[in-house]
């Protein structure tokens, strides 16, 4: 088992499994699609893609577990109390360090509605010893979806409105990023700029055409974070050691 899980490997194994809902969605849709409406889809999914590549993995998982006394950083501000605090899904090594803290979030249009997850990812990361912080990775999974109507219901209408939720997150992102200096916050769309939009289009009605169900876009993103703090360099004496234990 790795010490941690790079960026883009990551990445592929959330978008595989925020795929997976939306294909499910998909087919029993006749394949007009839509939102997913149970947050608890998205997580199981990610969960089970990253069990089939050999990590050790817990959903609903207490943070005061990651937060261990193998993990827990003993300088500095006084560590979070977490109480009863979960993560959606955790991937750990050794059932104690954690190598990813994933959270999953449904019915997305503003920085507003994550920001109780990157906070509590952030505060989870800031509560580890250096080494430890500076490996895991945060993500923040979530769907936005747009709804089609009689005024909405054209291509270009659903790419443009979806394009003004997409610009708000990244901006305000931005803004949020620039006021917590000891994280790095990047956006990450999970499809290309056209995948998830669906039109209104004329359906067969008898020996003629009639318009069918409203259109939507339905697209899906990610947040993923990571502690600025460099990984400390190996111990080669025993007070090296002893002091980073103290860390």
């Amino acid at each position: 088992m790795p010490n941690e899980i790079k960026d883009q490997a990551l990445l592929a194994l959330l978008r595989r499994g925020a795929m997976r809902s939306n294909d499910l969605i998909a087919k029993i849709t006749d394949y007009h699609g839509g939102p997913v409406t149970t947050e608890y889809m998205i997580t199981s999914d990610i969960a089970r893609e990253l069990i089939e590549q050999n990590y050790e993995v817990e959903v609903e998982y207490l943070n005061r577990k990651m937060v261990n006394g193998t993990t827990m950083r003993r300088s500095g501000p006084p560590v979070k109390k977490f109480g009863a605090q979960r993560t959606d899904v955790a991937a750990l090594k050794d059932r104690l360090i954690p190598l990813a803290i994933i959270e999953v979030k449904i019915g997305v249009k503003t920085l507003n509605a994550i920001k109780g997850d990157l906070l509590k990812i952030t505060g989870t990361i800031r509560s580890l010893k250096p080494q430890y912080a500076s490996r895991v990775r945060g993500a923040s999974i979530f769907q936005v979806h747009v709804t089609g109507s009689s005024r909405r219901y054209k291509k270009e209408h659903l790419k443009a409105a979806i394009q003004r939720v997409e610009k708000t997150l990244r901006d305000e992102l931005k803004a949020y990023g620039g006021r917590n200096a000891g994280f790095r916050f990047s956006f990450q769309a999970f499809q290309t700029a056209d995948e998830g939009i669906v039109p209104r289009e004329p359906e067969p009605d008898g020996d003629s055409l009639a318009w069918g169900q409203h259109g939507h876009a339905t697209r899906f993103y990610a947040v993923l974070i990571r502690s600025k703090q460099s990984v400390p360099p190996a111990p080669r004496t025993f007070a090296q050691l002893k002091a980073q234990s103290k860390s």
